[in-house]
């Protein structure tokens, strides 16, 4: 399976990534191609001290979604629009979207700040990305488990979504 991690530099982008790229073609997207290839080697070379081997790349986000089966938008609220705004129309309509985005502002203080119109962020980013199934998954995994190689994490995750994304989604989450 191709996944695309948009906005992939962060430790939960990297965290899946280490998770997935064994068995999967990860890239890691980001507003600036430097930055994901950065991430990419970051997390080959943590990869490769464990003995596992596997191939990722860093790209600019609309360049990571070509061809991708899964397009996970591992970025912060703020901006997760923009970026569904920058992939609309480049996005394959087959691909399933997976939001673990939560909307909370950090105001001294984080606080969650639902969205207005829609009441969550993955519906919200559906409402822009309308030809796509988008799921929702991951907001309670934490990246830093998701980084520690050596946790086995045994966490749950909430997924949801209609059938047949949620499916492949929900075997995603087997990490």
């Amino acid at each position: 399976m191709r996944i695309a991690l948009l906005g992939g530099t962060g430790n939960k982008g990297k965290g899946l990534a280490l998770r997935w790229a064994p068995k999967h073609d990860v890239i890691i997207g980001s507003r600036s191609a430097e930055k994901a290839e950065e991430a990419a080697a970051f997390c080959e070379e943590l990869l490769s001290e464990e003995g596992t081997t596997c191939t990722l790349s860093g790209e600019e986000n609309v360049e990571a979604i070509a061809d991708c089966d899964v397009a996970v938008f591992a970025l912060q609220y703020q901006h997760a629009m923009p970026t569904a705004v920058t992939i609309n129309g480049n996005l394959d309509p087959s691909a399933i979207v997976v939001s673990p985005v939560v909307p909370i502002a950090k105001n001294g203080f984080l606080r969650y700040e639902p969205s207005k119109e829609y009441g969550s962020a993955a519906l919200e980013i559906h409402s822009l990305l309308s030809n796509n199934e988008v799921v929702s998954a991951f907001h309670t995994t934490p990246a830093a488990r998701l980084i520690d190689l050596k946790d086995k994490l045994g966490l749950d995750v909430l997924v949801c979504g209609a059938e047949k994304p949620k499916k492949v989604v929900m075997e995603l989450s087997r990490i």
